[in-house]
């Protein structure tokens, strides 16, 4: 009997249009509440309503799936011809979705469903979840691909910037930038997301050029011993940030050539904005950046 193999994304994976069209992904999608109003978090959401209406709203937050919806979204699955699913998520650490997928993933009869905690948020788990889809497509075994998952996470590295911390607080994903709290007063922070899957703190600089300068060169430094199979992938919230993140993203590419030797046709370049799922969190003030690169092409 053939085996046919569904891989399914959420959008705390910052998944993009395209993506999910090459790989003919499945998606799940947050609930998101503005102003007592819901929605799913899905592409004609994110792309024409969510900035629109968010920065004059009184009160925005997520809400998981509930776990009724979820083992209905895997039966669906099932009856397509699926045998098995590989459904990845951002982390555990920031919402309860991945363990309410555990326990779908056991309740569901006809569908042999694996799990991933790719421990990262957007761009980071992007990364993972595309290297994970990668080995899937080669030929790999889901365990086996799935085995590699921590080896992934070495190789991928993410921070991002906002001008307020108050939505991480508000909302309990601070993590281990709880130290900051209170001291950003013409200081601009660059947060990360640890093996853990906790938000946590990189540096705090003043003026947005310095912040700039040194988040490449994190991402250098990141590189420095990772030269092969290098993907960039940059992202913001608010449009004021569009530009910061293009210009942000210009400068690494450039320095990588100057720096590391690699070229710009060997660098895989993706951008995006950030979706309602993780704005929710951050606040949609923030802009991001994230690298994977690998120190032997596997």
């Amino acid at each position: 009997m053939n085996e046919l193999i569904a891989v399914s994304v959420d959008s705390g994976c910052a998944p993009t249009r395209s993506f999910v069209e090459e790989h003919k992904l499945f998606f799940m999608g947050m609930k998101i509440i503005i102003d007592d109003k819901e929605y799913n978090d899905e592409f004609d959401f994110m792309e024409n309503v969510f900035y629109n209406i968010v920065e004059s709203s009184r009160e925005f937050h997520t809400a998981q799936p509930p776990l009724g919806q979820v083992l209905d979204y895997y039966n669906d699955i099932k009856s397509k011809g699926y045998t098995k699913l590989l459904d990845i998520h951002f982390s555990s650490k920031m919402s309860g979705l991945y363990d309410t997928c555990v326990m779908a993933s056991k309740m569901v009869e006809g569908l042999e469903v694996t799990v991933v905690d790719t421990r990262k948020v957007s761009i980071g788990a992007h990364l993972i979840a595309k290297k994970l889809i990668e080995l899937i497509e080669r030929g790999l075994e889901i365990d086996e691909a799935v085995s590699r998952v921590p080896e992934i996470i070495q190789d991928t590295f993410m921070e991002f910037s906002v001008p307020t911390l108050k939505y991480l607080i508000k909302n309990g994903r601070i993590g281990k930038a709880q130290g900051l709290a209170g001291t950003l007063l013409n200081i601009k922070p660059i947060l990360s997301v640890d093996e853990e899957g906790y938000i946590s703190p990189v540096a705090k600089l003043r003026g947005m050029k310095k912040l700039q300068e040194q988040m490449v060169s994190n991402v250098l430094e990141f590189l420095e011993r990772r030269r092969e199979s290098v993907v960039l992938y940059s992202i913001y919230g608010s449009e004021e940030y569009s530009d910061i993140a293009k210009e942000t993203t210009e400068k690494t590419v450039e320095l990588i050539e100057e720096n590391l030797g690699i070229q710009r046709n060997e660098i895989e370049l993706v951008a995006g904005r950030i979706w309602p799922t993780i704005a929710c969190h951050s606040g949609p003030a923030v802009f991001g950046l994230a690298c994977y690169g690998e120190k032997e092409r596997k």
